[in-house]
């Protein structure tokens, strides 16, 4: 079924709640860091958080409630499944109309326009922070460094610095010390065999499209931070170095970094890092912070889906306007529970299809009797499921439409038991006259055996042969099935009257 595409307001108002939605949910993360974890000396445990914390805030907001917690924000909301939110890429919103609206549309075309320069103004100077790292490398003396390159540059005044497993060095750092010099050497290593590089590109990136609100870029230097204090940590654990160590980055502290994307030696949290150095371990019971993520994660996810509607009543789909055109039509229809047939033969058995006018009435008749045996239940009765049920759910939406939810309990397959015929006479004071039939010509128009699969078509022909043979009344022949669920077989009995 061909939808209608969304218009570009549509589209552009849904992108802005997502944006505000996940920058809700980077503001509880980076709050919950704060308040907790930033003081802690588990640095690769806080490595972990901020990039999940990245992560989650760009994922989160894509991703509907349960049920339980979306009724916890909208009360008053129809108990249904929980949709995706108004800014997923699935969804529609209603195009608009008024004058008023048009407005708000011409300024929310001018802010996507504002925003799409900004993204482009962020993503082209990390282009060109990459290039002029690209040209360093290239174009100054370098020799092999472990599994890297160790760059010499020009600039005595240039600080070092690394980028993934580059380190780039001035002239000024040869005069160091053979001891401070490797030192220095096996920090900047550090970030690169433990791809520091990756983390501040990733934050990069999504710092072009969360430019406006800065909480990337805390994160961002949150994370330089724990990079350095996991490479200080790699040095200094031979025991006696870490004076000598504190010193060094005192001795190296530089201004600016001459790029975001890089990790200077020394720059401005030299004090931080050296604070760090004689911090003791964190204890296990600080360690237990770290649950905290999983309540700060469902808060941030929350705090998303607050700002979108609330859920509509179909699965997957936002509230619509009601239209002439929907109303008294079926939606989606969905099976739960088959496996003997499957959903497509369930359809063609149901015979109905979204866009059909939607009957109470039809759909009993389609679904439990139609008198060529084509209904949803012979097709199970009609295979030995004499136990089958099946429950249909109509849930309207506010456009009109019936969506269907046809439950199936199949149960299990019943085997005949016994059969056995009744002949009853006219009137039951006199008995059986003299020319009623014997049961035994009887079974044998009827054509059940004992440990055959239960048929409902079977039964029906049976009673049709009985009243066309000629011998009962035909307005008398009654077919009175008892299953019996414990062993899953059935006893028929068949009650028949005289002509």
């Amino acid at each position: 079924m061909r939808t209608k595409p969304r218009t570009l307001p549509a589209v552009g108002s849904s992108f802005v709640l997502y944006l505000a939605a996940a920058t809700v949910c980077q503001g509880v993360f980076a709050l919950g860091y704060w308040l907790l974890l930033v003081r802690l000396s588990t640095f690769g445990w806080n490595r972990a958080y901020l990039l999940s914390a990245l992560v989650l805030s760009v994922v989160l907001p894509l991703v509907a409630l349960p049920t339980a917690w979306a009724q916890l924000l909208w009360p008053a909301a129809l108990p249904a499944a929980t949709t995706l939110p108004a800014w997923h890429l699935g969804a529609a919103v209603a195009p608009a109309t008024t004058a008023a609206t048009t407005a708000s549309v011409s300024w929310l075309s001018v802010a996507l326009a504002v925003y799409w320069l900004g993204v482009g103004y962020r993503a082209w100077g990390t282009v060109r922070h990459l290039g002029w790292l690209y040209r360093l490398r290239r174009r100054h003396p370098r020799s092999r460094l472990g599994r890297g390159w160790l760059v010499q540059l020009p600039e005595p005044s240039r600080p070092a610095f690394s980028f993934g497993r580059s380190v780039f060095l001035s002239p000024a750092h040869a005069q160091l010390s053979a001891a401070e010099y490797a030192l220095l050497v096996q920090h900047e290593q550090v970030h690169g065999a433990q791809y520091h590089s990756l983390d501040l590109l990733l934050a990069e990136a999504l710092g072009w499209f969360f430019w406006f609100n800065g909480l990337v870029l805390y994160f961002q230097r949150q994370l330089r931070l724990v990079h350095e204090y996991l490479a200080d940590a790699a040095v200094t654990r031979p025991a006696g170095s870490r004076t000598a160590y504190g010193h060094l980055l005192l001795k190296l502290a530089a201004g600016p970094l001459p790029t975001s994307l890089v990790h200077p030696f020394a720059a401005k949290q030299v004090n931080q890092r050296i604070h760090m150095l004689t911090f003791p371990p964190s204890s296990p019971m600080k360690k237990l912070r770290f649950l905290s993520a999983v309540p700060v994660a469902a808060l941030a996810w929350v705090g998303a889906a607050a700002l979108g509607p609330a859920p509509s009543v179909a699965a997957g789909r936002p509230a619509a306007t009601p239209s002439a055109k929907a109303q008294g039509r079926i939606g989606t229809i969905t099976w739960q529970g088959n496996k003997y047939l499957t959903t497509a033969q369930l359809n063609e058995a149901l015979g109905l299809k979204t866009g059909d006018p939607y009957s109470k009435e039809t759909l009993e008749k389609t679904l439990a009797y139609r008198p060529d045996n084509s209904d949803v239940t012979s097709r199970y009765m009609d295979h030995g499921y004499l136990f089958f049920q099946v429950t249909p759910t109509a849930t309207t939406r506010p456009d009109g439409t019936t969506d269907l939810v046809l439950t199936i309990n199949e149960g299990p397959v019943a085997h005949i038991n016994t059969v056995t015929v009744l002949v009853r006479a006219k009137d039951s004071k006199k008995g059986l006259a003299p020319n009623a039939p014997q049961p035994a010509a009887l079974s044998q128009l009827i054509g059940l055996n004992p440990g055959e699969l239960f048929s409902r078509a079977k039964l029906l022909q049976a009673q049709r042969n009985l009243a066309a043979s000629g011998l009962v009344n035909p307005n008398k022949v009654d077919v009175n099935p008892k299953p019996d669920p414990a062993t899953n077989k059935v006893n028929i009995d068949f009650a028949v009257m005289e002509k």
